[in-house]
C-alpha cells in the first residue's frame, strides 16, 4: 500500500477513560495497514498509554509521537509533544502538579502552570469554536511557545463545520500562527 506523509497527531487510547475505545495494538496495525507513518497518542491528562503504544510501534513500524491532551481549567485544550527527555521530565512534573490540586482522575491545570512547563515542548491549541476567546487563547499559546505553538483544525462533523474552520483558519494567519489539520481518533472503525 502507498505510504502517506501523514502523521495523526491527536489518537486517544483507552487510558483516557470513557473516551478512547480502540486498544494501542490495534490503532498501531489500522496506521500501519493505512500507510501513516506515524501517531501521537495524545491522551486526556495522562501519559499512561505510551508504554503499550510504545510496543505497539516496535511491532508495527510505525512511529510513535509521545504526546497529551491537556484540559485545562478554563475549558480550552492543548496537545502538547515533549522534543526531548527534559521536556518529557518537564511534562510529567506538570501532569503531577494538576494532578496533586485536584481529585481522584481529574487534573486541575492553569494557564500559568502550561507556561512554567513549556520549555522543550511543542503545543497545538484544540479550539472548538473560532470566537475572540479562541482568539485570545491563541494568542496567549503563541507568547507561551513561540514557534512552537500551532491550531489544529479538526472537522467535528457538525453544522457549519466548513465556516468554523475557515473562521479558524482566519484566526490563525491574523496571529501569524501556523494550522496543522488533525482529526480526533477515538476508535478504529469496523465498517469496510
Amino acid at each position: 500500500m502507498r505510504s502517506h506523509a501523514y502523521a495523526e497527531l491527536q489518537v486517544t487510547s483507552p487510558f483516557s477513560f470513557l473516551r478512547g475505545a480502540s486498544s494501542a495494538e490495534e490503532l498501531f496495525a489500522t496506521a500501519a495497514l493505512m500507510g501513516i507513518r506515524a501517531l501521537a497518542i495524545a491522551d486526556r491528562n495522562s501519559l499512561a498509554g505510551i508504554v503499550r503504544a510504545w510496543e505497539a510501534a516496535k511491532t508495527t513500524g510505525v512511529r510513535l509521537v509521545v504526546g497529551c491532551r491537556l484540559d485545562l481549567a478554563c475549558g480550552m485544550s492543548l496537545l502538547v509533544y515533549p522534543t526531548d527527555k527534559a521536556a518529557y521530565a518537564r511534562l510529567c512534573r506538570l501532569l503531577t502538579l494538576g494532578k496533586s490540586r485536584a481529585g481522584k482522575g481529574a487534573c486541575h491545570l492553569e494557564w500559568s502552570d502550561v507556561a512554567d512547563y513549556a520549555e522543550g515542548l511543542i503545543a497545538i491549541l484544540v479550539p472548538d469554536m473560532a470566537d475572540d476567546t479562541c482568539a485570545l487563547r491563541l494568542r496567549r499559546l503563541r507568547d507561551i511557545f513561540g514557534d512552537r505553538a500551532y491550531l489544529a483544525l479538526t472537522l467535528r462533523r457538525r453544522p457549519n463545520d466548513q465556516m468554523r474552520l475557515y473562521e479558524l483558519s482566519n484566526i490563525a494567519a491574523r496571529l501569524r500562527v501556523p494550522t496543522v489539520v488533525t482529526n480526533d481518533v477515538l476508535l478504529i472503525s469496523t465498517q469496510n
